[in-house]
Order: C-alpha cells, then structure tokens, then sequence
C-alpha cells in the first residue's frame, strides 16, 4: 500500500511486520519516533539545510545557544572571517587570551567562539536541520521523497523491540542502502551539470 501521511505510514509499519498483537501495534509511533531520531543520526542532504540565519554573540561573552533544530553546521562566516572552523573545545580553551575569530567549537548545547567580542557579534550559520517530528497533523518532504527511508527505520526498531534480530538485520541493511541512495542523488543533483576537470599533481 502506498503511503504518504503518518496514519498510512503506521498501517505500513504494521504490514510489514506481520504483527497484529496490541504489544506490538500500540508501540508503532514509538518504532517511528525512533526511527527519526536513527534518521537524524545518519542523513545528511540538501533538504536538510536550513534557511540561512543569524546567531548573535552578546558582547563580552563568547558561546551562544544553537537552534533547537540543529545537527550539524554546513558553514559558518562573520562580517571579517570568510570561513569560521571547527576546533575541539579543549584546544579552544587553550587559544591565547586574544583568541581566533577563525575558530568556534561546540560544547552542550552551545556555539563556542574563539573569541569574547568587545560588541555584540553577528555569524552567518547555514546548518543541517532536524527532520520535524511525524504525527497526525504534519508531513515531512523525507516522507513524500523517500518514504522507504522512514519504513526500513520503523522497521529497525520494531524488529529490535520484537527482539527478531535477523529482521533488524536485514531491514538495517535495506535502510542503509535508502540513505546511501537518497544521498548519492543529493550529491549527484548538486553537480548536475557541471564540468568535471583534471587536476594536476
């Protein structure tokens, strides 16, 4: 059966596993929830990416919160650093009491900088972003382009709840390949059209 919607994709759930037990069927939205959060863990692609935003560091501190949607930075720049990169928090903490406006680090839930501005600071964030959480009144575009993606997931975690571990084998194994797909065509679809061009040595 076809499904688009989390309704549908709960009677998939149930389907394919072959359970029609309530100790099963009344833990499904349980299997989809954590079947988001392995998605999140593992799926990196375009549509994740966040509309770019705007953390501001207040003047003489140097972290601030990250969005409550954040996984991962894509990049990040100020009005004078093209580029800011990652370093770990210890060797941040060990920078010279100047700093490096270069550099920010990650530590809780909040951004590090390698420096504590004299006035409040602006950086550009571009960030990979949580997938929403699925339920009877939302969608997701993983949902409507990849809906395996969610099923094999699902599918994981009731298999590893059933405690049916050549299931959750196999099914790991099918999630696997719909990441790598899903992400192999997001690579392909940000090159398309482009010339590829010999580099020397």
């Amino acid at each position: 059966m076809p499904f688009s919607t989390y309704a549908e994709l709960k009677t998939s759930v149930q389907a394919w596993l072959a359970r029609g037990d309530s100790l099963v069927t009344d833990r499904i939205p349980d299997f989809i929830r954590l079947g988001e959060e392995r998605i999140n863990r593992d799926l990196r692609v375009s549509d994740m990416i966040a509309a770019p935003s705007t953390l501001t560091i207040v003047a003489g501190q140097n972290w601030v919160a990250l969005p409550t949607d954040f996984l991962e930075f894509k990049r990040i720049r100020s009005s004078t650093e093209p580029r800011i990169e990652y370093m770990s928090p210890d060797a941040l903490e060990d920078l010279a009491p100047c700093g490096d406006g270069s550099k920010y680090s990650i530590e809780g839930r909040r951004l590090l900088y390698g420096q504590t501005p004299d006035a409040n600071l602006d950086l550009s964030v571009r960030y990979y972003a949580q997938l929403p959480v699925l339920d009877d009144s939302t969608t997701t575009w993983l949902l409507e382009k990849a809906p395996s993606v969610y099923l094999y997931a699902s599918l994981v975690e009731g298999a590893l709840f059933t405690k049916n571990s050549k299931a959750a084998g196999e099914w790991g194994t099918l999630y696997d390949k719909a990441i790598a797909a899903l992400e192999g065509a997001d690579e392909a679809a940000a090159v398309s059209g482009g010339r590829l061009r010999m580099q020397r040595r």
